[in-house]
């Protein structure tokens, strides 16, 4: 890729491009791992269902147009997949299950979405979102939060008549004015600043009726998960037990709390084990 130069808005109009021909293939998973870069998601989980989402729409992408004379911060493509992974390597990750949203989270906080909206910025897509914070577990972010994810909330018409598709990825985390949330937050792009939930889908935790449960159904997220015994109550067992569906809020509260405070990752008294 080193002698490939182009900015983010190339990187779009190449994918719109694609055919699914064993090189384009390739060139498309360089493409893909190139944005996962931009965006800040390293996690080879949240690569691969990346890569599965823009696959199966990638005739939808449009680039966004940009003035001439605006600089994106993006002129390099060398910037943008600098450091990624081999595109051509197969993917192994599992599910992200409660010790990964714990360890990779920078940010853990519990609040109702407050504001929901969309745009662009230097031709990036965004949606931004405002979470009127009511705990933070991990992270000192004030009475409110406000991050921005890549991706609209919906397709949009352009100035030129066109309309631009782009919007949140497959799997990704979605949001609704007025929702109980849980947000496990990944560390933010260095130079965009987009932030993903770690984990995408199953790093949103929605609060209802006493219940506690991952935008993907909590599917996984207490499978393959080994903690000290002597540390776990009936709620924690009956927790860690669930294969699938609703846990109960409290429970899951009083777990996620008491494993950041007590620092039982870093300590060896929660890990993922493979079975």
């Amino acid at each position: 890729m080193k002698n490939n130069k182009g900015s983010v808005h190339g990187v779009a109009r190449a994918a719109g491009a694609f055919r699914p021909t064993k090189r384009g293939m390739q060139r498309f998973g360089v493409l893909v791992l190139g944005i996962c870069a931009l965006l800040g998601v390293t996690q080879a989980s949240n690569i691969r269902q990346l890569f599965s989402a823009m696959a199966g729409g990638v005739s939808d992408l449009k680039p966004v147009p940009v003035s001439k004379s605006e600089p994106t911060g993006w002129e390099n493509i060398d910037d943008i997949t600098e450091g990624t992974l081999d595109p051509t390597a197969e993917q192994t990750a599992s599910t992200p299950n409660i010790v990964d949203l714990i360890g990779d989270s920078e940010y853990i906080i519990r609040g109702l979405v407050k504001e929901v909206t969309d745009g662009f910025e230097n031709g990036l897509p965004y949606t931004q979102v405002t979470l009127q914070v009511n705990e933070a577990i991990r992270g000192n972010v004030g009475e409110e939060y406000t991050f921005r994810q890549f991706g609209l909330v919906k397709p949009r018409k352009l100035e030129n008549g066109k309309t631009y598709l782009g919007t949140t990825p497959e799997g990704w985390s979605r949001y609704s004015v007025g929702e109980d949330t849980m947000l496990f937050l990944y560390q933010s792009a260095s130079i965009t600043k987009l932030r993903t939930t770690t984990g995408l889908g199953q790093g949103k935790v929605i609060f209802a009726a006493g219940n506690a449960v991952s935008q993907v159904g909590n599917d996984g997220l207490f499978e393959n998960v080994e903690v000290d015994t002597k540390l776990l109550n009936d709620k924690d067992k009956r927790l860690l037990a669930t294969k699938r569906g609703a846990v109960n809020a409290e429970g899951f509260m009083s777990f996620v709390r008491r494993a950041v405070k007590d620092k039982w990752i870093e300590g060896g008294k929660l890990k993922h084990v493979k079975k």
